[in-house]
């Protein structure tokens, strides 16, 4: 005869399945998130106590009123890296502006020999836009992110960035933030792509973009 507790015994045994798969896969993220693997890794890391200098250069025509962007993002480059890679040296960004405003250059190893950097990590700003329309801001940018052996002069690393928009799925009413604080806003999120070749990642950051422009 057929025990009548075969279906609640089969089900008892489904749910402890269940649960130990749960339970398996959350210590499994667990274990990820205390030891980093669910972040991307750097496409080109920096050696410990080499020293690095940050430049940025606008290859558009940007108008006045964002006539320091490419320091902005210079600035902000550099901040992300020095907390996210602390053994790295990273040259002061005061002295590498002074350089760059009392001399003309075309190389980016040029810069940084003459600051005294092993490596230069040079951003040329592409493209860069803050409207979608008369009234509403949508950030696009392109960047060409490099990294330069300063003793050769050879380029070690390049990546190109297309189309950065921010944010990326809607706009900002300008009635809402004002212009510099938009501007603000998107140079900081360019720094952060920017500096992502260069250490480890949460790739969870971009699906978070777009309620990160909501959060002001």
């Amino acid at each position: 005869m057929r025990d009548a507790r075969t279906p609640k015994v089969t089900l008892l045994a489904g749910m402890v399945s269940v649960l130990l798969l749960t339970a398996g896969c959350s210590a499994l993220a667990t274990a990820m998130w205390v030891t980093g693997a669910y972040k991307n890794q750097a496409e080109f890391p920096i050696q410990k106590e080499k020293k690095v200098a940050v430049v940025a250069r606008p290859m558009v025509t940007l108008t006045y009123r964002d006539a320091h962007v490419d320091k902005d993002l210079a600035r902000r480059v550099r901040a992300i890296l020095a907390r996210e890679l602390p053994k790295v040296q990273f040259i002061e960004q005061q002295k590498v502006e002074r350089w760059l405003d009392e001399n003309t250059w075309e190389n980016y190893s040029d810069v940084g020999k003459a600051v005294g950097a092993d490596y230069v990590i040079g951003v040329d700003l592409e493209e860069f836009g803050l409207y979608k329309g008369q009234t509403v801001y949508q950030g696009t940018a392109s960047l060409l992110v490099q990294a330069y052996d300063c003793a050769t002069g050879n380029r070690v690393y390049e990546k190109r960035l297309n189309n950065i928009q921010y944010p990326p799925n809607g706009v900002v009413p300008t009635a809402e933030v004002l212009e510099p604080d938009f501007r603000r806003e998107f140079v900081t999120v360019l720094a952060e792509f920017a500096a992502r070749p260069f250490h480890s990642w949460d790739p969870n950051e971009d699906v978070a973009l777009d309620a990160r422009s909501l959060n002001r």
